[in-house]
């Protein structure tokens, strides 16, 4: 009888032990939650008043591609992939009439996950969604993600409500990409979406994304760039505005607002 009591003893304390991390995880996502939220509304009103823009009734979708190559899995571990999903969260929750954040991830292939983040789900949205799902760590492919986004986005709502897309990766992609990349920004340019790219590293120059973001023959300038050596270093207000401003010259120039 001892024995197992000794036992039970023990895996008490490490259930017990297992819930407090969980609970301070849990406060903390709602504290980076609760933040986001204030710096995005002085954000929108902050452009507002730059670009003489009314954001109050704009409705937007918004989705966050995330990569998901081999170099990316310590971010997944060390919760910076939470976070900034956490922080992006707000775009979805103010501007999308279902305050869903629609989430893909890329490497060699892009997927659409399953299950959208929302104001319910989103405090372990990488555990309990993205690292449940058991997906391979792979190359660096940005066409497939473009291709899928821009399919999936190019129907009739977008002609009233265009899309935000958050475009997050922490180095180049294959050269044998590029050309299909190029290809697929130049079509996505004819209709209502917009890529804002988001790399993140202490080395890469992201030379391809910057091409990518100056890249002629489009319709309309849809792309934005942004370089970060770390994304828990970058404070919302640079996110948010350096999102906001590019986001806010293509709306103009696409007619969506005036």
């Amino acid at each position: 009888m001892a024995l197992f009591g000794f036992f039970g003893k023990k895996n008490n304390g490490t259930s017990q032990a297992t819930n407090t991390a969980a609970s301070i995880a849990e406060e903390k996502q709602k504290i980076i939650l609760f933040e986001s939220k204030e710096d995005l509304q002085r954000a929108v009103v902050n452009l507002s008043k730059e670009k003489g823009i009314n954001f109050d009734k704009f409705k937007m979708r918004v989705a966050i591609v995330m990569d998901h190559s081999g170099s990316m899995d310590w971010q997944y571990n060390n919760g910076n992939v939470q976070n900034i999903l956490t922080r992006l969260l707000p775009f979805a929750l103010q501007f999308d009439d279902n305050g869903r954040l629609e989430v893909y991830l890329f490497d060699d292939v892009c997927i659409k996950m399953d299950v959208d983040m929302t104001e319910e789900n989103y405090s372990s949205y990488v555990d309990d969604v993205i690292k449940k799902g058991h997906y391979n760590y792979g190359g660096t492919r940005y066409a497939p993600a473009i291709q899928m986004t821009d399919e999936f986005y190019n129907d009739d709502e977008s002609k009233t409500t265009p899309t935000l897309v958050f475009f997050i990766t922490d180095g180049d992609n294959y050269k044998s990409d590029r050309a299909p990349s190029d290809e697929a920004i130049i079509k996505s340019s004819k209709h209502g979406i917009f890529y804002m790219f988001i790399g993140t590293s202490k080395t890469c120059d992201f030379e391809y994304l910057r091409h990518l973001d100056d890249l002629d023959g489009r319709k309309f300038d849809n792309t934005g760039f942004m370089s970060v050596k770390d994304l828990n270093s970058t404070s919302n207000d640079d996110l948010f505005m350096n999102s906001l401003k590019d986001f806010s010259d293509w709306l103009k120039a696409k007619g969506y607002v005036k």
